[in-house]
């Protein structure tokens, strides 16, 4: 019972990080403008894709790329840990860590918009959450 929670914790960290990543990508609309007001809108569930549109060779990638980011995940945990004194070296881990997630998504297939939309699918769907976690 434990294994799944600490899947989902990971999953939604991931999720995040690379939410994060994508949206700080240079000619990214989603980027924030420097003059622009910083609010963040919650997705609704009609925001959201259906879990039909996802196709196995997906959900697939998307598990891979989970394993990876759970490596990712511990390793740079470690560092920002070593670094939380120095600003500017944990803003420097973090960017890496975004990179490397962003990096383990292209590897495994995906192009980070389709795994934003399965982690935000994941986020509001307990089924769809039990169908990936049945996958890992």
């Amino acid at each position: 019972m434990k294994k799944p929670m600490i899947t989902l914790a990971a999953l939604l960290f991931s999720g995040a990080l690379t939410a994060t990543a994508t949206a700080q990508q240079p000619g990214n609309p989603a980027a924030p403008q420097q003059n622009a007001p910083q609010t963040q809108t919650m997705q609704t569930p009609q925001n959201l894709p259906d879990a039909s549109e996802f196709s196995d060779t997906d959900l697939d990638a998307f598990i891979a790329t989970q394993k990876e980011m759970a490596g990712i995940q511990q390793t740079y945990s470690r560092k920002l840990q070593a670094s939380k004194d120095e600003p500017q070296k944990a803003m420097k881990v973090q960017q890496e860590a975004q990179q490397k997630m962003v990096e383990a998504v292209e590897e495994n297939g995906l192009e980070l918009e389709r795994y934003n939309q399965i982690v935000r699918l994941a986020q509001h769907d307990a089924d769809f959450r039990a169908t990936l976690q049945e996958k890992l």
